[in-house]
C-alpha cells in the first residue's frame, strides 16, 4: 500500500496490508493531484518522502515494514546519508522514486543528464542491499525488468501507467488486456536470466478485486501495490473493505484459486492443473488431454455445462503453448448485439458509423500471437458465423469503414454449453464452421459427475473467504457435507461457491452448517435445471430494457461487486457488461 497520509496508513495497516510504502507523490496525492507532480520542484522529493514517514506513517504503522522511496543522483541528500537515517528510523526497505522510467522525451532526456537516470536508480538499490534493506525497483519496460533483475533488486514493482478508470466498459476491458501483454513482457524478461525476483502490479486498469483476479488469470504475479487505486478512489469508510478484498484475490492466488497457477500447502502441493482443481479420475482423464493439446496450434472446442470451468481449461491451453506469453483474449459470443458484431470482433475506424468516435481494434487484432477465446460460441447469429468463418478461412480481417485486409495470427479455443454437434444436425450451427473450430473436443465433467473431488474444492473456497471476510471458517460439517454430495449441481463449481459464500455469510460459527441450503437430490435433477439461487432471475424473452435494469439493480444490491450482481442474476460477468450496455 503506497500511503500518502497517517489515516491512509493507519487504516491499512488494519486491513492487513502487507507493506507500506512511502512516496513523495503520495504527498501530491492528498492534494488532489496525480504523480506527476512527485518530479517537478515544489520541493526536494527526498526531503518530502522522509517528513511523510516520521510524521504520517511511521507513528501508525503498528510495526508493519516500511518501505521508503529514494530518489537517485540527488545531490543535497546522497543516498548513503538517506540510508543511515532510514536505519535509524527502522525502515525496512528502499524503492527507486521517483522513477526514471515514469518520464519520456525532453524530461527523460535531462533526467538522465543530470545523472538520475536508471543506471543510477540502480546503482542506488545495489547499495541499500548492501547496507542490508530489501530492495523495490520501479520498472516501466522489459528492458529494465531485466535490467533491474539482473542487478539483485529483490522486488520489482511493474508499472502499468497513470492509475485509470474509465466509464466505458469497452475501454476498461480493453485496458486490462493490454495491461495483460504488458505484465508477461515484463515478467518474462524479469525472470528470463533464471532470477526469480518478487513481481507486483500497479496502476493501469486495475481498480476493483475483479481486475485483479483478471490479470492473476494469466500472469504469474505474486501481489499487488496500490496508491490511488486505494487511496484516491475510494473514500474513507470503505478503504478497509477495498484492502481486504485486494488482499482475499492475492490468497487465493497463493492457495490455488482461480487467480493461480499452483497450490502448495501443509501437505505439498494440491491435485490438479493451474487454477483448476480435481483428483477425480474424470478430471486425470481431462488434464491428460490438456497437456496432450495444448502445445499444438490447433482449434480447441470446449464443450460443459454451465459453471463447471470451461474458460479456466482454455487459459491452461493457452499458458501450456508457445503463445503464453501473448494476450489471451476473451469473447462472449452471445453477449454481441448482432449489429455490433463485426465491429467487436474485427474493429473499427474512426468515423466508420455513427458514435465510432475513435479509432478500435477489435478482439482479432487484440489477440494478435495469442489465444481468442469464443465463449458460448452456440449462441453466435448467423451473420456472426459466417463472418467468423470467413476470418478463419482468409486468417485476416477488415477493420469496418476499413480498406485494408490486415493478416491475424491466432489460436481459437471455443466453448458451449450446448453440444455443438447436435446443433449442427438440427440445422442451427453451420457445419463447416464447427469442422474449422473442433480439431479437438475437450469435455469439461460436471460437479456431480466428480464428487471426489468435493472436499478439494470446499477447502479451496473457504481458504479465500477467510481472507475475504477477515474471520476463521475451519470447514463443513459432517451433515452439511452430506448434503452437498447429495445435491444435484446444476450450477456446477460456480453453485458450489455461492453455497458456501452464502453460508459463511450468514452463519457465525467456525464450522459450517449450512442451515439455509435447500438442496436437490442428483438422481432426480438435471443439467438443464437452475441452481438455487443462481438461476437467472429475467424470462428468456425479457427486453434488453429490462435486462439492462436488472443489471444496474443488482449492482446497486450488492454495493457495485459485479461478481456478486452476476451471481445472484444467475450470469457470468461478461453477460452483465452486456446487459449494462444493453440500448
Amino acid at each position: 500500500m503506497v500511503a500518502g497520509s497517517g489515516q491512509v496508513a493507519r487504516s491499512a495497516a488494519e486491513a492487513g496490508a502487507d507493506y507500506l510504502i512511502a512516496l513523495n507523490a503520495g504527498v501530491y496525492r492528498n492534494q488532489g493531484q496525480g504523480s506527476l507532480p512527485a518530479f517537478l520542484p515544489f520541493g526536494n522529493a527526498n526531503a518530502q518522502t522522509l517528513d511523510l514517514l516520521r510524521r504520517h506513517i511511521l507513528p501508525v504503522a503498528g510495526g508493519l515494514p516500511a518501505v521508503a522511496g529514494i530518489q537517485a543522483g540527488d545531490a543535497a541528500h546522497p543516498a548513503a546519508e538517506l540510508l543511515a537515517q532510514y536505519r535509524a528510523l527502522g525502515v525496512h526497505g528502499i524503492a527507486n522514486w521517483p522513477a526514471a522510467g515514469f518520464l519520456d522525451g525532453a524530461l527523460r532526456a535531462a533526467w538522465e543528464r543530470a545523472g538520475r537516470g536508471v543506471q543510477s536508480e540502480i546503482a542506488m538499490l545495489r547499495e541499500a542491499k548492501a547496507a542490508g534493506f530489501r530492495t523495490f525497483g520501479f520498472v516501466f519496460t522489459p528492458h529494465e525488468a531485466r535490467a533491474f533483475a539482473d542487478a539483485g533488486v529483490d522486488t520489482l514493482i511493474l508499472h502499468l501507467g497513470l492509475t485509470r478508470q474509465p466509464e466505458d466498459v469497452h475501454a476498461t476491458r480493453d485496458m486490462l488486456q493490454l495491461n495483460q501483454s504488458a505484465l508477461r513482457a515484463m515478467l518474462d524478461a524479469a525472470r528470463g536470466g533464471g532470477r526469480r525476483p518478487q513481481c507486483l502490479a500497479f496502476g493501469g486498469a486495475v481498480t476493483e478485486p475483479d481486475d485483479l483476479e483478471e490479470l492473476l488469470r494469466y500472469c504469474p504475479l505474486d501481489g499487488f501495490a496500490g496508491g490511488s487505486v486505494f487511496e484516491r478512489l475510494p473514500v474513507g469508510g470503505i478503504l478497509d473493505a477495498t484492502v481486504r478484498r485486494f488482499k482475499g484475490v492475492l490468497v487465493q492466488s497463493a492457495q490455488g484459486g482461480p487467480a493461480a497457477g499452483s497450490r502448495e500447502g501443509a501437505k505439498g502441493r494440491a491435485p490438479g492443473m493451474g487454477p483448476i482443481l480435481g483428483q477425480s479420475a474424470a478430471m486425470g482423464k481431462l488434464f491428460q488431454t490438456i497437456r496432450r493439446v495444448a502445445p499444438f496450434d490447433v482449434s480447441v472446442y470446449v464443450e460443459g455445462e454451465s459453471g463447471a470451468g470451461k474458460e479456466l481449461v482454455a487459459i491452461q491451453l493457452h499458458q501450456h503453448n508457445r503463445r503464453a506469453a501473448h494476450p489471451f483474449v476473451t469473447v462472449n459470443c452471445g453477449a454481441i448485439p448482432d449489429s455490433l458484431l463485426e465491429s467487436e470482433l474485427f474493429g473499427h475506424e474512426r468515423g466508420s458509423f455513427t458514435g465510432a468516435d475513435r479509432k478500435r481494434l477489435g478482439k482479432f487484432e487484440l489477440a494478435q500471437q495469442g489465444t481468442l477465446f469464443l465463449d458460448e460460441i452456440a449462441d453466435l447469429s448467423p451473420h456472426g458465423q459466417v463472418a467468423l468463418l470467413r476470418a478463419l478461412q482468409q486468417r485476416e480481417i477488415t477493420r469496418v469503414g476499413g480498406e485494408r485486409p490486415i493478416p491475424v495470427d491466432v489460436r481459437i479455443v471455443a466453448a458451449s454449453n450446448q453440444p455443438l454437434a447436435r446443433l449442427v444436425e438440427q440445422g442451427r450451427f453451420r457445419g463447416d464452421l464447427y469442422h474449422r473450430l473442433n480439431n479437438v473436443t475437450l469435455m469439461v465433467p460436471p460437479l456431480r459427475e466428480r464428487l471426489d473431488d468435493l472436499p478439494l474444492l470446499i477447502e479451496d473456497a473457504l481458504a479465500r473467504l477467510q481472507a475475504l471476510l477477515g474471520r476463521r471458517i475451519s470447514g463443513v460439517s459432517p451433515r452439511f457435507m452430506a448434503r452437498l454430495k447429495r445435491h444435484a449441481w446444476p450450477g456446477n463449481v460456480r453453485e458450489l461457491q455461492h453455497v458456501l459464500t452464502q453460508a459463511a455469510l450468514l452463519e457465525d460459527g467456525m464450522l459450517l452448517e449450512g442451515k439455509d441450503f435447500a438442496h436437490t437430490i442428483a438422481s432426480t435433477a438435471g443439467p438443464s435445471e437452475p441452481a438455487p439461487g443462481t438461476a437467472p432471475l429475467l424470462p428468456a424473452g425479457a427486453s434488453a430494457k429490462d435486462r439492462r435494469e436488472a443489471a444496474r439493480h443488482a449492482l446497486a444490491e450488492h454495493a457495485g461487486n459485479k461478481s456478486r450482481a452476476a451471481a445472484a442474476l444467475g450470469v457470468t460477468r461478461k453477460t452483465l457488461y452486456a446487459w449494462l450496455e444493453a440500448p
